[in-house]
């Protein structure tokens, strides 16, 4: 009986101990580590990004704060400039850093692996994003067609591995993103629930 009163405690501890996020806020360019819960905007400015470069976030609470998604969309408007030619591989790339970024489940799919101080805060320099295989594949699959130079090369095929290493690890790049590819969820990881557009037309072969 006593076993069993320890448990449920237990259980019930833990599932209050779940937080939303893993990360929030910015630590001069790179994420300010924090278990927090998911929080609005506060300004329009912020609502405007949302609506803009992460219309799949739904709720109206995030992982990230109006600097941050500020920061992120001058990030993404360099791969935008890579993928113009098709605006759904431009979204579905846009989803992968959406998520990563402000997801208000970032503690379901991401981790920290290595941290540093900043002043009285501590702040992320390395990541582990966990991935569905399917995904995975479909922002593969779509945007090699469009630019190699996304996967850091020109001269050579570009595989998936060579995207995901190169998006995750690069001389642009602070912070370091290992992106875990799985068919079946890591014990306590749960994938993003990722919105994939397809493609059409000749110039966008997804």
């Amino acid at each position: 009986m006593l076993h069993v009163l320890f448990t449920c405690v237990l259980i019930t501890c833990l599932s209050r101990a779940h937080t939303d996020c893993v990360t929030y806020g910015d630590c001069d360019g790179l994420p300010c580590v924090s278990s927090t819960s998911a929080k609005p905007m506060s300004g329009e400015a912020g609502w405007s990004i949302v609506s803009d470069i992460c219309p799949h976030l739904e709720g109206g609470k995030f992982c990230c704060d109006d600097h941050q998604i500020e920061v992120m969309k001058s990030s993404l408007s360099k791969a935008d400039s890579l993928l113009s030619r098709c605006k759904a591989v431009q979204l579905n790339f846009r989803t992968l850093v959406c998520d990563m970024v402000c997801g208000p489940n970032q503690s379901d799919y991401l981790q920290i692996e290595k941290t540093e101080k900043h002043g009285d805060k501590t702040r992320a320099t390395h990541l582990k994003y966990f991935l569905s295989t399917t995904y995975s594949d479909k922002v593969w699959k779509s945007t090699k067609r469009e630019s190699k130079l996304i996967c850091g090369n020109i001269f050579s095929s570009c595989s998936k591995n060579d995207l995901f290493g190169f998006i995750g690890n690069n001389r642009w790049t602070k912070l370091r993103t290992n992106y875990v590819i799985e068919d079946t969820p890591s014990p306590g990881i749960k994938h993003a629930s990722h919105q994939h557009m397809k493609c059409g037309g000749e110039t966008c072969t997804c």
